[in-house]
């Protein structure tokens, strides 16, 4: 009998709507220097697509060996979770279908990886070359703009062990929200490595949720950073005061990011009701956080100003937002 090749990664990618970028995708993560045949599945988590991503997804996995889960449409965290379910590799990669990786992602990664590793990231929002725990995670990359799961190497160990789940319902932030639930459930151990990146090749999807019309699900963006706030608040005692002015500062850029779509999106493109919800969520949540000492002061100049015309009439700020962007 031959020896059977552990798999190091199990590379995840959800599908959906991907037919024109898939193909790419799959034959980039496919193509890696220095890793050899068996160490490597590609699981393929078809969520309910139409425009024949599913069948693609088929061609692919018979031609090259993938794995191919077909689910109902229940949104990418659920695809995540599912191929995380069926994961058998000692990493987990994480890949959307319109990105791609260059040939030295893989192998750039597992060399900064020991038996000690539960995360390599590649990350321009830290850098250290020592390993550093979860709670350090935390505040100095997590809180610096490094909310998004790809170009990192998870051990799949620690995802099991601490039962580490994308929170399933959300278009918005749940990146986010897995990215704390890791960081928090290492704690204190040192098992985390922050590396330069340069190997995961982003794709700025203009039909991604961010770029979409005002809908329901854009409020996500104001959910996800409370449920933020909830998870942060439970180990305040081991991060700095700083963090949580940090996140209070996230809460107001991002209820803007909200009412500025509300401004833009034009009469008549989104529900009166709905647009008054939103609103009057992006108000409480700029209330709230102002309540913490220094994010005023920790807010950039642009957006003091911002929260003073809000603050004194949403409408005059919604006119005038909307007057700037030519809407």
């Amino acid at each position: 009998m031959g020896d059977k090749k552990e798999v190091l990664f199990s590379i995840i990618i959800p599908v959906y709507q991907a037919k024109g970028t898939l193909e790419r995708c799959v034959l980039s993560c496919l193509k890696q220097k220095y890793i050899e045949e068996g160490e490597t599945e590609i699981i393929l988590v078809d969520d309910g697509s139409t425009d024949g991503s599913a069948e693609l997804a088929d061609e692919l996995a018979a031609k090259h060996g993938l794995v191919v889960i077909h689910t109902e449409n229940r949104g990418v965290s659920c695809a995540r979770n599912t191929g995380i379910d069926r994961a058998t590799g000692r990493f987990v990669v994480f890949v959307d279908s319109d990105d791609e990786v260059k040939e030295g992602f893989l192998e750039n990664m597992l060399k900064h990886a020991d038996e000690g590793t539960s995360l390599i990231d590649e990350t321009k929002s830290y850098e250290c070359s020592t390993r550093i725990s979860g709670f350090q995670y935390l505040e100095n990359s997590i809180m610096n703009a490094n909310t998004h799961v790809w170009g990192k190497l998870f051990s799949l160990e620690a995802l099991r062990e601490g039962n580490i789940r994308f929170p399933e319902g959300m278009t918005i932030g749940e990146d986010l929200l897995f990215l704390l639930d890791f960081a928090i459930s290492r704690e204190k151990r040192r098992d985390i490595r922050c590396i330069p990146e340069g190997d995961y090749i982003y794709t700025d999807n203009a039909e991604g949720a961010m770029n979409r019309a005002f809908k329901e699900s854009f409020l996500d963006q104001i959910t996800c950073w409370q449920m933020a706030e909830d998870r942060i608040l439970s180990v305040q005692e081991y991060i700095s005061p700083y963090t949580l002015v940090t996140l209070s500062v996230c809460q107001i850029l991002t209820a803007f990011l909200v009412v500025g779509k509300v401004a833009v999106a034009g009469e008549g493109q989104v529900d009166k009701d709905l647009a008054a919800r939103a609103i009057d969520m992006s108000r409480q949540q700029i209330n709230h956080a102002l309540k913490r000492r220094g994010t005023f002061a920790s807010l950039p100049f642009s957006h003091k100003l911002k929260v003073i015309v809000f603050r004194i009439s949403p409408e005059l700020y919604l006119r005038l937002y909307a007057r700037h962007k030519g809407a």
